[in-house]
């Protein structure tokens, strides 16, 4: 294995590893509800509170982290990110005091919000266009991977001998820390803005950035927010059991774990507008498919929507970057965090919408946002590499 291919596979590990922590928090909160009821605290909203926190810290600090990284200022070495990550998580075996385990929460939020613009820089600086496409992908495997893996093995842990069990969580982190600390830990400080920019340019990739931004927020508002509620529509309005809704729901998940390596290798070779607008305009009628069609054709039609509505996740990372080059740091931590906190408004919005018009018209009308997406992908300004040839 070359040196590309070691470091590429060290970074995706890393990635597993902080993305693997945060879905814990999900997974024991049936566990802790009982312990936080003791302590006088019985609302839902404060225990999911929990799991809120944490994607707040991550639309905070990324774009903070990346900034700092973009100035050579501090930025915490990958193998401490993944580290911090495990400890506050892993803590959760032995500590019950709910205000404690909101900032262990934070903690564990801080370390995976630095990881990534860390992460991402560096890909970017050890890359090039002609393969940036492929190593980011290869890179969110690594972090789908370990994201998908942790409810299965959290919840086994808590099964076999409940939150005491979650201790062992912390052995992943500490040997995956220890291998990437065999590796560089942080980007080449480059400066914020290149010396050739002008002003007027520099404005320019701002203004070319906010449309990928937006573009991504929605992708990211219908993806997550639909997630967040298949299962119940599947089996309250769908018919599916509950045991094949939660297989379906999974298989939408590594759909798209899989559509990101995909995409990212064909963005290389087709050009990165192209794909990103393949995806997003399959996405409407697969995305409408889970609702019109009948079974099992909707169902098929699910994983389809899972494919296509992440495929251009790591796109939009390099796209970014490739607009911003001198400030890849924030742009990292910008188009990964923002996104992310919009998911977690959106989830709430749809709640709203299916106390007003019910279920399947509220997660229907999110189709709407997609297609917003496919007007808005023909109208970037970044070329056509196909078109070009």
């Amino acid at each position: 294995m070359n040196n590309l291919a070691k470091r590429i596979a060290v970074l995706a590990a890393g990635h597993g590893a902080v993305d693997f922590y945060l879905p814990v928090i999900s997974a024991a909160l049936p566990v802790l509800m009982p312990i936080f009821a003791v302590q006088g605290i019985t609302s839902y909203a404060m225990a999911g509170f929990l799991v809120t926190v944490i994607t707040i810290t991550l639309a905070v600090v990324q774009p903070v982290a990346g900034w700092l990284q973009d100035r050579g200022g501090w930025t915490l070495g990958a193998s401490w990110c993944v580290l911090m990550t495990a400890v506050a998580i892993s803590c959760f075996a032995f500590v019950q005091n709910y205000w404690i385990l909101l900032v262990l929460a934070v903690v564990a939020g801080v370390g995976n919000a630095i990881f990534h613009p860390n992460a991402y820089q560096q890909i970017y600086q050890f890359s090039t266009p002609a393969n940036r496409g492929t190593l980011l992908s290869v890179f969110s495997v690594g972090g789908s991977f370990g994201y998908g893996a942790a409810p299965l093995v959290a919840g086994a842990l808590l099964v076999w001998a409940g939150l005491p069990a979650l201790i062992y969580l912390i052995i992943p982190g500490i040997i995956v820390a220890f291998i990437i600390s065999r590796f560089p830990q942080k980007p080449v400080h480059e400066p914020a803005v290149p010396a050739a920019y002008s002003r007027e340019s520099s404005q320019t990739n701002w203004r070319r950035a906010g449309l990928i931004l937006g573009i991504s927020s929605l992708r990211t508002w219908v993806y997550y927010g639909f997630l967040a509620f298949a299962t119940v529509y599947l089996t309250t309005y769908a018919g599916v059991e509950y045991f094949f809704a939660t297989l379906f729901v999974t298989g939408m998940f590594y759909a798209g774990m899989i559509a990101t390596l995909v995409a990212g290798i064909s963005s290389d070779k087709l050009g990165r507008k192209e794909i990103l607008l393949i995806s997003y305009a399959c996405s409407v009628p697969v995305y409408l498919g889970i609702f019109l069609l009948p079974a099992p054709l909707s169902l098929l039609s699910l994983l389809a929507a899972g494919f296509f509505l992440m495929a251009p996740a790591t796109i939009e990372i390099a796209t970014v970057q490739e607009m911003m080059p001198g400030s890849v740091g924030l742009a990292s931590g910008i188009v990964i965090g923002i996104p992310q906190a919009l998911s977690a408004v959106a989830i709430v919005a749809i709640g709203v919408l299916a106390d007003t018009f019910g279920m399947p018209e509220a997660l229907t009308m999110q189709a709407v946002l997609m297609a917003a997406a496919v007007v808005l992908c023909i109208f970037l300004p970044y070329p056509m590499k196909l078109w070009r040839k």
